[in-house]
């Protein structure tokens, strides 16, 4: 995230607004009412130890069928299996935007004001004590650009020999610091490692480095625009990194490379004079070609996308933008780049991603991959959070990180869905960020904060903000994916079971508290020794209240808090057994972005479809839409007609005309298992006018065994 993009201050507004979704993209008048995630909760001691929460001595609970409230259910030991991914992959997930070498993470230094830390081993703390991994360094291929001499051969390039030399510096410093023992310590820990350029020099523009000399500019056939870029990078990664086993030099090489982080927000949409975004994706090529004649053990990908608002003008900023750029540069990337944020404050909206929204995001730009390659290019989310523009000028709250704690859970909770096609994500969370200070006020995205920056407390050291909870509500997960289920879209919902232990992970999209059930169908049942519930939600105040309990009864009943999360261990006496499987499948349809005419059925055609003796689906349908027209087709597959639901991911979007200026997301349709075939035939019919269907896809889960949700 830029620092200029937050410049933009709004007025924020807290409304209430319908939640959940409805047949229409504005809240219908049966709507449960819900309130902005800045307004209060229920605080865990309630929502767990109160007598209102039901705990049952049955460790295998069903509540009966007569009980209104949404039902989630589980089976230990049936293992759900995403392409060849069928475990916690904690190193792709469970992340942090800094590498073991930045000066933040020790204290009494220039990037600490010369403050101590209150932790006397911050990031062995952090590191290993919450079992984190290092995501992206953005900053050390600029300043090391800045260190090298022109070379006199060949202006506009970094000298080679000058590279070597100063390359070669690095890797020993790395090694014989005063921090080098420590920071080799969680080696292990930064495998796959991204970099990423900036705007500035590195697109060649005339700015000068600070040794006084640009990269060049020429764009000839021989020497494509962007070669000085990509030849800089390609020295950078091959001479300032270890070389491998045996060598005693130098931090671990980086996995991968993004060409260059956001570059249309500065170069286009802020930029008085816009470059083509023709220019910045084939810039893309040059610089991946020109890294690839030095390097062949990273990975390449861009173009690191800002703002991926792909219903932005009916579709043009993905017919202009994304699909440009994958037309152009999709080939040669090795992955595909992305920034995904909640905006809970901006110009006096509530614009969120997660939700409906991020799955309609990922599902158009997975389903244009595979109809113009044949396969899912791997994605790399290397940022993901919230700016709070309304907050952006003040100093730490608590209520600032609050916001940010619910984005991070609710767009982790769309990510883990897709395991086997993303290959890394990072909240957007550095350490101290004092590079960030504006003004006198701190940056606001950061892990630690000086201890006299909140109310009634003084001294200048360095303590953990709230983010932290973030890993502290995550800090245990792992293992083996289980299936699990939930009969509402808005209580998202993923499992996983290790030894003796189980971890249930629900997440609220309702701005509001939610009740639910808590069912486990499980066909072997080792004794249920006790359960401990992580609560991550708002308190009174908007402060966000990471809470823990332990309960020796099953916990049949439940309340989550609005916009909260809960991670349930259920721990028991003897090991799990896991002996069935849950295969899923997710097939896209051969044509995508349909427009919608009144009474005009839309056809796609989903083939490959492999149905096994047992199973579920649901038909995923990304839709773009003026708000007040329907979200509720008729739909018809082979022939038969399906229930649409009106509920869907996360809120309705239109929000009482605070929301986003126009629904897209996904809709989730319970599709009956017998119905399908080896390949099938979907027909979508809406009854009034305008927008587009921009995906359709398959979600079909094969069971080894018959199964009870």
């Amino acid at each position: 995230m830029k620092l200029t993009q937050l410049i933009s201050i709004a007025t924020y507004t807290l409304i209430l607004g319908g939640c959940g979704g409805g047949g229409t993209s504005t809240p219908p008048a049966s709507s449960k009412a819900s309130v902005s995630p800045t307004q209060s909760s229920t605080s865990v001691s309630s929502l767990v130890a109160s007598s209102s929460t039901s705990l049952s001595s049955t460790p295998n609970s069903s509540v009966a069928s007569t009980d209104s409230r949404p039902k989630i259910s589980f089976n230990r030991d049936i293992k759900h299996i995403v392409g060849d991914i069928h475990s916690f992959d904690r190193r792709k997930f469970i992340t942090i935007h800094s590498s073991n070498t930045e000066a933040d993470w020790f204290g009494s230094n220039a990037q600490s004001l010369g403050a101590p830390n209150a932790s006397p081993d911050l990031i062995t703390e952090v590191m290993d004590g919450y079992d984190v991994y290092f995501g992206r360094d953005t900053g050390g291929i600029t300043w090391q650009l800045g260190e090298l001499n022109q070379d006199p051969a060949r202006p506009g390039f970094v000298s080679e020999s000058h590279a070597q030399t100063k390359g070669g510096d690095a890797r020993w410093v790395y090694s014989n610091n005063a921090n080098s023992a420590k920071i080799r310590q969680f080696e292990n820990r930064l495998t796959d490692m991204i970099i990423g350029a900036q705007q500035h020099p590195f697109w060649p523009d005339g700015k000068l480095t600070r040794k006084g000399w640009a990269l060049s500019q020429t764009d000839t056939p021989s020497e494509p625009f962007g070669t000085a870029t990509g030849h800089y990078m390609g020295q950078y990664l091959a001479k300032y990194f270890s070389k491998g086993a045996g060598d005693l030099f130098g931090q671990p090489k980086p996995l991968y490379v993004e060409v260059m982080n956001e570059p249309l927000y500065d170069l286009v949409d802020a930029s008085a004079s816009p470059v083509p975004v023709e220019k910045v994706f084939q810039f893309h090529n040059t610089v991946a070609a020109e890294i690839r004649k030095t390097n062949s053990d990273v990975l390449i990908g861009g173009y690191t996308v800002a703002f991926p608002d792909y219903d932005k003008n009916d579709f043009q900023q993905w017919l202009n933008r994304d699909k440009v750029f994958i037309d152009l540069a999709g080939a040669n990337m090795d992955f595909y780049s992305i920034h995904l944020y909640d905006f809970p404050a901006h110009n006096n909206r509530e614009k969120y991603r997660r939700g409906s929204n991020v799955e309609a995001t990922l599902d158009l730009l997975e389903q244009y991959d595979t109809i113009k390659f044949g396969k899912i290019k791997p994605l790399v989310i290397s940022e993901y959070g919230a700016s709070i523009h309304s907050m952006f000028s003040d100093p730490w709250t608590p209520q600032r990180d609050g916001l940010r704690l619910i984005a991070f859970n609710g767009l982790l909770m769309s990510f883990l869905e897709r395991p086997n096609n993303i290959a890394k994500t990072i909240p957007f969370l550095p350490i101290k960020a004092e590079w960030g200070r504006v003004n006198g006020i701190p940056y606001n995205d950061r892990l630690m904060r000086q201890r006299k920056e909140a109310p009634g407390e003084t001294g200048d050291e360095w303590v953990f903000t709230d983010m932290i909870k973030f890993y502290q509500l995550w800090s245990d997960v792992k293992g083996t994916r289980i299936d699990i289920t939930s009969s509402d879209p808005d209580l998202v919902v993923n499992a996983y079971a290790d030894n003796k232990r189980v971890y249930l992970i629900i997440n609220n999209l309702e701005f509001n508290a939610q009740e639910f059930t808590l069912n486990d169908y499980s066909l072997n049942n080792p004794a249920f020794a006790n359960a401990t519930i992580k609560h991550l939600h708002l308190d009174s105040q908007n402060a966000p209240v990471l809470s823990e309990t332990v309960s020796d009864k099953f916990p049949d009943s439940l309340s989550i808090g609005g916009s909260g999360t809960m991670i349930i261990t259920m721990n028991y006496e003897s090991a799990v057994v896991i002996d069935q499987t849950k295969v899923e499948q997710k097939t896209y349809a051969t044509n995508y972005l349909q427009a919608i005419k009144t009474n005009s059925p839309l056809n796609f055609a989903i083939n490959g479809i492999t149905p096994a003796a047992f199973g579920e689906a649901t038909l995923r349908l990304g839709i773009g839409r003026d708000h007040g027209k329907s979200l509720q087709p008729k739909v018809t597959i082979n022939g038969t007609e399906v229930t649409v639901p009106k509920d869907y991911r996360g809120y309705d979007q239109y929000h009482q005309g605070k929301g986003r200026e126009n629904f897209f997301g996904v809709i989730e349709i319970p599709v009956p298992y017998s119905i399908l075939k080896a390949n099938n035939q979907i027909e979508v019919t809406f009854a009034d006018d305008g927008g587009h269907i921009s995906s359709a896809a398959l979600r079909a889960f094969h069971y080894s065994r018959n199964f009870t949700h």
